[in-house]
């Protein structure tokens, strides 16, 4: 039985709730009904609640979002609480306010039976769960990007991100930031359905089911979430909205592989943030070089981290500048050099199977070798197969799985 608690004066949130908290087959009990808005909540009415130890409270702001600081109130004295709050219909920052104060759940009137149900099971679900499982450790970010375009950056990205789920047999996605129209699902051949928007938009509801709804996954058992199919907007996330996305991919996947483009300029910031590795690409001309500098100036000290792996890329001996030429420019070591290769990266972008696949390339190894710097020596598992066996294993043994989740 779940204890619940349900605090609202208006007559259509009531009988919402209560028509949910009355039926035996939804295993709950109302422990206290406080006839208040949230943003009528006094100590004293704080105090009540906690004391009736609820592990759902059903929350009404009203007409209006001020009882907003009435969830932090409950956040911060019952941070186990699990809050379902019904309020006016907000616009997309309203509603990541509202997630962000505390509530995980989020009803706007007019109130539906069926919509407050199911928002009702999912933390059902939610909250049984927290009873039992152990503190979930979150999954590591490793942010690619760039000073300028044409570097390669979505080429690295997969690769890496397929590397990744080779060498350490652990959960991977692969998150394509670009505003719209971004190649990262044509480069890992899926074709996505929804993007990164559709997500945030869902933020007010999401669970672990509807988030995987959203995702793609290609024959190596990688998933990718997708960048907007559409140009409309035209907009990265802004701030807030990043970090609840990265946090949502890092409490469901053990490595997070962002494809930042070049675009990122004013967002770097909180992206840098949560990123425990950072991989700044660049190619052997001097525009690249110029940008490269800067970038590393301005975000090579980030949060007090190590500064970003340099990579190389489409790097042939004899044409342009050296390796030498540009470690000498930088200041500082390139940490993985990339030889040029058009005709095989651009083969395998055709056919939507990432080269680190084939394992046998000079880029392929080299793409291992970043891959094995970022999942550390402890997480790599033993080299019993080839890289085109374990593959293979990875598509036929997930097969049943992606169906399902599709």
């Amino acid at each position: 039985m779940l204890d619940c608690v349900l605090i609202s004066s208006d007559e259509g949130f009531r009988n919402t709730v209560l028509g949910i908290v009355r039926q035996p087959a939804n295993e709950a009990r109302l422990a206290l009904d406080l006839q208040v808005l949230a943003d009528g909540l006094n100590k004293e009415s704080v105090a009540r609640v906690l004391q009736a130890r609820p592990r759902v409270v059903f929350l009404d702001l009203g007409q209006h979002p001020s009882g907003v600081g009435g969830i932090r109130i409950l956040t911060q004295e019952a941070p186990d609480l699990v809050l379902v709050v019904g309020g006016p219909a907000l616009p997309a920052e309203g509603l990541l306010a509202v997630m962000r104060a505390g509530a995980s759940e989020y009803l706007p009137r007019p109130f539906s039976q069926e919509e407050a149900l199911e928002a009702y099971q999912r933390v059902r679900r939610r909250a049984k769960a927290s009873a039992s499982e152990q503190p979930a450790t979150l999954g590591k970010v490793a942010t690619v990007f760039s000073a300028k375009g044409g570097t390669g950056v979505t080429t690295v990205a997969t690769n890496l991100a397929v590397a990744l789920r080779v060498l350490t047999e652990k959960k991977v996605i692969l998150l394509d930031l670009a505003p719209a129209l971004g190649t990262a699902a044509v480069a890992m051949g899926v074709q996505p359905r929804y993007s990164y928007l559709d997500v945030i938009q869902n933020f007010h509801r999401i669970d672990e089911d509807l988030f995987r709804s959203f995702l793609e996954v290609d024959d190596s058992g990688v998933h990718v979430l997708a960048s907007p199919l559409s140009p409309v907007g035209m907009d990265v996330p802004a701030g807030e909205e990043l970090q609840g996305l990265l946090g949502l991919c890092r409490k469901h996947f053990d490595y997070v592989v962002v494809d930042g483009g070049n675009s990122l300029a004013s967002h770097l910031g909180p992206l840098l943030h949560d990123s425990e590795h950072r991989i700044l690409v660049a190619t052997p001309e001097l525009p690249a070089l110029r940008n490269l500098k800067w970038a590393l100036d301005l975000h090579g000290r980030a949060n007090g981290k190590e500064p970003p792996k340099v990579v190389l890329n489409q790097y042939r001996e004899g044409m342009g500048l050296t390796s030498r030429d540009v470690e000498d420019g930088l200041g500082r070591r390139v940490s993985l050099v990339l030889e040029k290769d058009d005709l095989s990266i651009l083969q395998s972008i055709n056919v939507g199977r990432p080269e680190v696949v084939g394992g046998k390339s000079r880029f392929s190894k080299k793409i291992i070798e970043l891959g094995r710097s970022v999942a550390g020596s402890e997480n790599v598992v033993s080299p019993r197969r080839t890289l085109l066996g374990k593959l293979f294993r990875f598509s036929k043994s997930e097969a049943s799985d992606n169906k399902a989740m599709r």
